[in-house]
């Protein structure tokens, strides 16, 4: 199943002027955390800060700002990073809506990415976070839910500097946490995938473990995740073809990559949601199958038992001249008689393959 956790945002929404930071849940909340991860090809930094009063302005360096932010629930820290960080308060609003669409907005000094990261909890529930990622200069601001995420191995390959990522400037950073994201849509698929195969072999054999809520729990998972991939296509196109000095010609290469791996997504999601009907369908037609064998056992055992049923009413009618009535044997000869027909039919309907 879809594990959803956003409720009453229109509602919460309502009536407010255009730009208003509001929370969308009234449960406590965690106090919002956040680290940045400074770095160039000779210098690695990472530290973790808390309150609004730490927080790191844009530098004019040579240095890559990494920030990552965990939470919503502080509404001054957030406030404070857009006003040092030129966030437009529409485009906050948008950042800290956690069922806002996927999109992709370009600014003066920054560009605006919103995507969903999904992942598969283990228990084959699909578990759905907003991300935001803003893309300057020389930083990118992600904003998170809440902690843990996908982007560990960017972190390590930061810090051991592997690849290329040291060497880049942060248009290549912003390419690799969105790379990463649009990646675990495939592993998600993947695992989706196994699912549906296993259920196909399970109603193929009639196995008493099939579960047609199981087959409907994955139709509502690639739902989703269509509905949460198809934008991405169109985001990533416009990161591959917008001309924006934020991305430099070098990286433009990537994007495409990345690019490429949005449409793939698209195509298995439709593949497999095929699959999925493919997988309802074959369960009705066994279902029909089922019922028309048992519909024909019954006409058959009727049909066996059509002429028996005559008999037994010519004699059932009582008339006073029926000389087989006062017959010593007459029972017994009736009764041989319906068993010898029972016999010829069975065996007329097993040459006709009917049985």
């Amino acid at each position: 199943m879809i594990q959803f956790v956003k409720k009453g945002i229109a509602e919460a929404k309502r009536g407010k002027p255009p730009g208003t930071i509001v929370r969308y849940s009234d449960k406590e909340q965690k106090q919002v955390e956040f680290e940045i991860i400074r770095y160039n090809s000779a210098f690695y930094e990472q530290k973790k800060l808390a309150g609004a009063e730490n927080l790191p302005a844009p530098q004019d360096s040579e240095e890559v700002s990494f920030i990552c932010i965990f939470g919503h629930s502080d509404i001054a820290l957030l406030n404070r990073f857009a006003e040092l960080y030129q966030i437009n308060s529409l485009a906050l609003e948008d950042m800290l809506n956690p069922d806002h669409r996927p999109k992709i907005e370009f600014f003066e000094n920054n560009i605006l990415v919103i995507l969903k990261m999904v992942s598969n909890d283990g228990s084959g529930r699909l578990v759905s976070e907003q991300v935001s990622v803003l893309l300057g200069p020389n930083y990118v601001l992600a904003i998170q839910e809440q902690p843990g995420d996908l982007f560990d191995p960017i972190r390590e390959r930061i810090k051991n500097s592997t690849g290329r990522i040291r060497n880049m400037q942060a248009d290549y950073l912003a390419y690799a946490l969105l790379d990463i994201i649009v990646d675990n849509y495939l592993v998600v698929l993947e695992g989706i995938s196994e699912d549906l195969e296993d259920l196909e072999m399970l109603l193929i054999k009639g196995s008493e473990e099939f579960d047609t809520r199981d087959v409907h729990d994955l139709k509502m998972q690639l739902s989703y995740l269509h509905k949460v991939a198809w934008p991405l296509r169109e985001l990533a196109n416009s990161l591959n073809k917008t001309e924006t000095q934020l991305i430099r010609p070098e990286s433009r290469i990537y994007y495409a990559d990345m690019y490429d791996h949005t449409v793939r997504v698209l195509e298995t999601t439709e593949a497999l949601r095929e699959v999925s009907k493919g997988v309802s369908e074959l369960h009705i037609a066994n279902i029909s199958l089922k019922m028309n064998e048992i519909m024909q056992t019954l006409t058959i055992i009727s049909t066996i038992f059509i002429p028996l049923t005559f008999i037994a009413g010519i004699y059932g009618m009582n008339f006073e001249n029926m000389p087989e009535l006062k017959w010593q044997y007459g029972y017994f000869g009736v009764i041989g008689i319906m068993l010898i027909i029972a016999v010829i039919m069975v065996r007329l309907f097993r040459r006709r393959r009917w049985l």
